[in-house]
């Protein structure tokens, strides 16, 4: 057993000897721990990314007398041993190949021969190749451009896109068998591949990127007479004019026989299919579906942005396509949006979404929100559009305007003016100017009984004490980002929020923890419990860190995040106060689609205090003195926020 073990291990053994110049994983230095990337991980398609880790424990000397190289670039040491870079990564298998040195004999040493190394690791991880044309002296298609997410469903009135990539400069189409035979395609203009976390958390070293050429791209409506199933696209290519007389040329006046072989092929005609199935005008189209779910969303298109938030279980609507795992539902006449077929169960054939026609509107008026009451049919998908602080759209789908009647309860002193309006065929809108600026909302069914709640804004705003503030810890058990010495963001986002927790409750605040130790608590658990304690204000701690390929040297800081309108003040206030008291950079204020942030009953935040995974940072964050900096910027940022609520002009 033991000669078959060496045998099967052979290899290890003589990278090791090649690496460091002894055996590997028999060497008797220390190995140096790498938080990120993880073994095998693969990096997003950069020229360069970061890599966090620490010294261990057992080094023959203390961190500030060791110097530490990466792949030989020199890499800072933080007192407590941790370290972060930002290197040059190729496309590959790559290896990080990280050593530690005493700094006094590495100073000693030749600069062409470091000293023997105290500590070392070795880290494989895998670059993808980024995207590139294809050689244009060979014909070629490669197949599929930015592909749908799955097998499409397409109906009378609706456009197929095809794209594809292919040699540049070449004449292309596409057809579909037994339905059409020869649609033109045309090449793009080269066009660059955007990275979206450049755009979104700063520049690093990502790439210009790649002008890719070969792009062929087409469509065609789907007209009511064809039909077809689960059928493949197929793509055309043939050489154009100007490359069939550079293959006469080239034959006439070969440069050398490879060269001619070359050029002859380009003479060839191509054909590829598609990686996807196209259904055209299938038989069981249209159909009606009904939400299961307790409350889904609604997306612009298959896992795109939100179109609309919170649909309840009852709701129903009219599905014309499908693209992979979603339907795309028509919900009035110009209007679509996008649904996951998880979240819903296919109605028997014939039954269509209820159509109502809504005759009147009333309002209630009661100590803490103010009830708008629509009766209508069915239940009916809805969204709500927040124009400014004190302008608010409800928009109700396959709903047409009856209404005569709108009664105010004129007790309420919220609502300045209430209004109706028909933009179009199956969608009702009404429009409502306050005279207070929007605290937040909540809609619900009961039964085909439309509500939207407008809360109020607590009694005594000015003022801190006497308020409800949910406390939400990030993470746990998913433990979030990592600093380089593995202290893990749950840790320090509950360091932080339990000091914040008894800083409020010295002010007189009744403070909700979503979590008050290292217990599990899913994700979408933490706005329910905001919901329950009826929250007037929401605030969720994390600590940051970036994509692949973003530099963390010159992209770090403080940010707040929000997601409905009514929340933006509430992070504006927090995010200057923050800035004012850490003197941390300003990472900026961002709209975030995130869970915590979603919910639209009260004002919501999501703080990103510091880059845990900066040596120095993540020092900061074990230490009572910062976790205090950032409570203390919080409260006043809340108190700025509850002094400038504007009440009524």
């Amino acid at each position: 057993m033991w000669l078959k073990n060496i045998l099967k291990n052979k290899w290890k053994l003589l990278l090791g000897i090649i690496l460091f110049g002894t055996t590997a994983g028999y060497s008797q230095i220390p190995e140096i721990t790498v938080i990120y990337p993880r073994p095998g991980q693969i990096v997003t398609a950069v020229d360069s990314t970061f890599i966090l880790g620490y010294l261990p424990e057992n080094l023959p000397c203390k961190p500030k007398e060791a110097v530490l190289r990466i792949n030989s670039s020199p890499v800072e040491i933080h007192r407590d041993g941790g370290f972060i870079a930002f290197l040059p990564v190729s496309p590959g298998l790559f290896t990080f190949k990280i050593d530690a040195y005493l700094k006094k004999e590495f100073e000693k040493a030749e600069k062409s021969h470091f000293p023997e190394a105290i500590a070392s690791t070795a880290l494989d991880v895998y670059i993808p190749e980024p995207l590139r044309s294809l050689p244009d002296d060979t014909l070629q298609i490669a197949g599929d451009y930015r592909p749908p997410s799955g097998n499409l469903a397409l109906t009378a009135g609706d456009m197929l896109t095809v794209a594809f990539q292919g040699t540049p400069g070449m004449t292309g189409w596409f057809s579909i068998e037994g339905v059409v035979d020869s649609v033109p395609v045309s090449e793009a203009a080269p066009g660059q591949q955007p990275y979206w976390g450049e755009h979104v958390f700063g520049a690093g070293a990502v790439p210009d990127s790649l002008l890719i050429r070969g792009i062929y791209t087409g469509y065609f409506m789907v007209p009511p007479s064809v039909s077809a199933a689960n059928v493949k696209i197929n793509y055309h290519l043939s050489p154009n004019k100007k490359k069939i007389l550079d293959s006469l040329l080239a034959m006439v006046f070969p440069m050398n026989i490879l060269e001619v072989h070359k050029r002859i092929s380009l003479c060839d005609k191509i054909t590829a299919q598609s990686g996807y199935t196209v259904s055209l005008n299938p038989p069981d189209y249209p159909f009606t579906v009904q939400f299961t779910d307790s409350v889904q969303i609604l997306r612009h298109g298959p896992r795109r942005g939100y179109f609309s938030c919170f649909q309840p279980a009852g709701v129903q609507a009219l599905v014309v396509a499908r693209e992979g795992d979603w339907y795309r539902a028509r919900l009035s006449q110009t209007q679509y949006a996008w649904i996951n077929k998880n979240a819903v169960k296919v109605l028997p054939r014939g039954i269509m979404p209820p159509e109502s026609y809504l005759k009147a509107v009333r309002t209630y008026n009661f100590k803490d929100h103010l009830l708008i009451e629509c009766p209508l049919s069915g239940q009916h998908p809805f969204r709500i559009i927040e124009d400014d602080n004190r302008s608010l759209r409800i928009q109700l789908f396959g709903v047409t305007s009856d209404t005569d009647w709108i009664r105010y309860d004129f007790s309420d002193s919220l609502i300045d003016i209430m209004t109706w309006l028909q933009p179009e065929k199956n969608l009702y809108e009404i429009r409502l100017k306050l005279r207070r600026d929007i605290w937040g909302y909540d809609t619900y069914y009961e039964g085909n009984t439309f509500y939207f709640q407008l809360n109020k804004a607590p009694q005594d705003t000015r003022r801190l004490k006497g308020k409800t503030i949910v406390i939400d810890p990030g993470h746990s058990q998913d433990p979030g980002a990592v600093g380089p010495t593995g202290y893990t963001e749950d840790r320090a986002n509950l360091g932080i929020a339990l000091v914040l927790k008894d800083m409020l409750k010295a002010s007189g605040v009744k403070v909700v923890m979503t979590r008050e130790d290292d217990r599990h608590l899913p994700l979408y658990e933490r706005p329910v419990i905001a919901k329950k304690n009826k929250a007037d204000l929401f605030i969720s701690i994390h600590n940051n860190s970036l994509p692949d390929g973003v530099n963390p040297f010159i992209n770090n800081g403080v940010s707040t995040y929000y997601y409905h309108p009514h929340s933006m003040a509430l992070a504006r206030c927090i995010q200057a106060e923050l800035l004012k008291t850490t003197g941390q950079a300003d990472y900026g204020l961002y709209h975030g689609n995130l869970a915590v942030n979603r919910p639209t009953q009260y004002p919501a935040v999501l703080v990103e205090c510091t880059f845990i995974i900066l040596p120095e940072q993540e020092a900061r964050l074990k230490t009572y003195k910062f976790r205090k900096q950032i409570a203390t910027a919080i409260i006043k940022g809340i108190e700025n926020f509850l002094e400038g609520y504007d009440h009524e002009r």
